[in-house]
């Protein structure tokens, strides 16, 4: 993806390849589950290149992970993933972009961004998990006073809600492209949706 500005960051989260993606421990090995994480890392590059791109680390671990790609971290201050996103969002490193897109690292269908790339960057984007609960992509504009986020539980009606309280304009923008793993039900309903994917032969 080329850029001729910076409008806008894309900051990907990254936990503790060790320990990450343990709901699917029942279906795949922890060496599995290592190259999911992996495999996703590696489709956020192509989506959007590294120029722009940045990882929230939950640990050196993690960092590690961003640097065998060539992506910066950002490591994560506390155990609190919404707490270390308000820190990240308002930093010195993302200070010079109007927008930030944030990514949790588990989208192995990933293959654009553009549409968020291109909106105006007042506006707060986001896009719905499958079950229309979670969040899977969230752009908010480095503007907005105090950011807040809730990633977790029901996260997509909590960021509406945040981002309306914020006074944003706010794009519900679904794609079938962002279609996160996250439990063993994912993982049947994603080799349903997606037979022929490269993931597949990776795991």
């Amino acid at each position: 993806m080329s850029k001729g500005s910076n409008d806008v960051a894309y900051l990907v989260l990254q936990g503790d390849p060790a320990t990450s993606k343990t709901r699917l421990r029942d279906v795949l090995s922890q060496d599995q589950r290592q190259r999911l994480t992996r495999y996703c890392l590696e489709r956020v590059k192509q989506a959007v290149g590294t120029s722009d791109l940045y990882m929230l680390a939950e640990n050196h671990a993690a960092a590690a992970e961003g640097t065998l790609l060539g992506i910066p971290s950002l490591l994560q201050q506390g155990s609190e993933l919404n707490e270390a996103l308000t820190q990240a969002v308002t930093s010195t490193a993302l200070g010079r972009y109007r927008a930030i897109a944030i990514i949790p690292n588990d989208l192995p269908f990933l293959t654009s961004l553009t549409t968020y790339e291109t909106r105006p960057s007042p506006q707060c984007l986001i896009t719905p998990d499958a079950h229309l609960s979670g969040t899977n992509l969230l752009r908010v504009p480095t503007s907005m006073q105090a950011p807040r986020f809730a990633f977790g539980d029901n996260s997509f009606f909590s960021h509406l809600e945040l981002a309306a309280t914020a006074g944003l304009a706010i794009e519900v923008h679904p794609s079938s492209g962002a279609f996160d793993i996250d439990t063993a039900n994912d993982l049947v309903l994603a080799r349903e949706t997606f037979p022929h994917a490269e993931l597949w032969s990776i795991l």
